[in-house]
């Protein structure tokens, strides 16, 4: 458990934070100064991919709604969109990194903002129902790839993370706690997609 940080905010970092860090360092194994795209930056994943992409050295782009976009500036990002006004595929910019950490887009929708050797890369493998397609035919197309992430939880990323927490270069955000009489309303806040950071369960 990091020294400076609470038992709710401990709570926050194992999940979240291994599945942003096993994506970003292990999966897409980015590059100093690469071009990450993080969609879904304001949210539990999502808030911590953007730290960790800033810290491996990665040019950080964050995708959120508008009341986000400082906050997630404020965590790292170089550069912030909002989608419910663009819709960054849309833009001819082109990501060597896209992490979609909330499961609302596709490979497809996301193949012409890849470089050539891009990588796009998923925790929601089922999401939305033709998903899986997409990615079992992903190999033919070119060289781009299509990854799904499922994290593997282990003691060595942990004490990395605790490393990070302490030396202040991530911060788990959360946004609020539960009591766990109150789980049902806790996964009523998660299930609406807005959530701000982590949602912590009191125990």
């Amino acid at each position: 458990m990091p020294k400076n940080a609470t038992f709710e905010e401990a709570a926050a970092i194992p999940c979240a934070a291994q599945t942003a860090l096993q994506a970003l360092r292990n999966v897409a194994q980015i590059k100093q100064g690469q071009r990450v795209l993080i969609y879904g930056a304001s949210g539990g994943v999502g808030h911590f991919a953007v730290q960790l992409a800033r810290y491996l050295g990665a040019e950080v782009t964050a995708v959120c709604s508008t009341s986000n976009l400082q906050w997630v500036k404020d965590l790292g990002a170089h550069y912030v969109i909002d989608y419910t006004k663009e819709d960054f595929a849309d833009n001819g910019k082109k990501y060597d990194v896209i992490l979609d950490a909330v499961g609302k887009r596709t490979f497809f929708s996301c193949l012409r903002s890849l470089t050539e050797r891009g990588i796009y890369i998923t925790e929601h493998p089922i999401y939305p129902k033709y998903h899986p397609f997409q990615l079992m035919i992903s190999p033919l197309i070119g060289r781009k790839k299509a990854k799904v992430h499922l994290t593997k939880p282990n003691d060595k990323d942990l004490d990395f993370l605790r490393v990070l927490v302490e030396e202040v270069k991530v911060k788990p955000v959360i946004e609020k706690c539960y009591p766990l009489d109150q789980i049902i309303q806790a996964h009523r806040h998660l299930d609406g997609g807005r959530t701000k950071g982590k949602i912590v369960l009191e125990i």
